[in-house]
């Protein structure tokens, strides 16, 4: 993964501020391919019992943004899956059941927009993920009023 532009960047509370990451895929390990689960195979398998006592992570290449340390609340768009086990079906997670890697764009550019509701210096951890290996970025933003 790479991000465009610089490591430390300025921003004043509630502005929207954007980058860029790209992020490539060695094709290893193979991804899940599914884009869309019909409904009645969607219910199979959340009534499927567990096929071993441990939690499984779904491979697929996925982008995700954080807020590693700060003051405040950040939010991101688009929303971005966790990078930790959450098993929660709901949780947005490469381990939860029905998770699914998000479409990545064709040329691997992945733009995200941040705001900040408190200033303050905050990092942003990023970490992109196909399921077998991971890079991880840092951005540093300083927040003014």
């Amino acid at each position: 993964m790479t991000i465009q532009g610089d490591d430390i960047r300025t921003a004043q509370v509630g502005e929207e501020i954007s980058f860029v990451a790209q992020v490539a895929d060695d094709g290893l390990p193979a991804a899940r391919r599914e884009s869309t689960i019909e409904a009645d195979a969607l219910m199979r398998r959340m009534m499927r019992p567990p096929t071993r006592i441990t939690v499984g992570k779904v491979n697929g290449l996925f982008l995700s943004w954080n807020k590693y340390r700060g003051p405040g609340n950040v939010t991101f768009d688009p929303p971005m899956p966790k990078p930790w086990e959450d098993t929660r079906t709901s949780a947005n997670s490469p381990w939860g059941a029905l998770w699914l890697p998000p479409e990545a764009p064709e040329d691997g550019l992945h733009e995200i927009t941040v705001t900040f509701d408190e200033p303050g210096t905050y990092i942003l951890w990023g970490r992109a993920d196909d399921g077998g290996l991971y890079h991880d970025s840092y951005i540093t933003v300083n927040v003014s009023d």
